[in-house]
């Protein structure tokens, strides 16, 4: 089992993980007062035949799904808020776990707060999204992908 995990790491640069899982992301709506909070709309699309693991994973398993905007962004993400999918539950023989996962799709709601200083005009959100795929006898190493979310901020 080891052995198709280490075989499946030294493949992966062959498959890149923007292949395998597109990310789409945007504003519920594109327009927020300085201070206030707005909901990003994230979705994700899985290639057939490959697993997208959720944001909860038993230890030891697969990468966790992760949300994040860097610190010096006038935005705060409130991940315990997030509104996800109800994952998949499977023994898979990747990890020898039971593991959460999506197939084929999957969307979130994220919930984003704006700094009250936050200057008004057009501005963009450093969405971050930390992930990990597998396919039947593959694995991806875990992957960040970077998403800019255009909004609108009132003053």
């Amino acid at each position: 089992m080891f052995l198709l995990i280490i075989l499946g790491l030294l493949a992966a640069p062959f498959q890149r993980p923007t292949d395998i899982v597109r990310w789409n992301a945007a504003p519920v709506t594109t327009a927020v007062s300085a201070g206030g909070t707005l909901r990003i709309q994230v979705k994700a699309t899985v290639e057939r035949g490959w697993k997208l693991y959720a944001m909860e994973q038993p230890a030891g398993g697969p990468a966790p799904l992760a949300f994040r905007i860097p610190e010096e962004a006038p935005y705060r993400l409130n991940t315990t808020a997030a509104v996800a999918p109800k994952p998949k539950i499977w023994k898979d023989d990747n990890f020898d776990l039971q593991t959460r996962y999506y197939e084929r799709e999957a969307e979130f709601i994220l919930p984003v707060s704006v700094d009250a200083n936050a200057s008004a005009g057009r501005g963009t959100i450093p969405l971050e999204v930390t992930f990990q795929a597998c396919g039947q006898n593959i694995c991806l190493r875990p992957f960040t992908q970077k998403l800019n979310v255009d909004v609108e901020i009132k003053r």
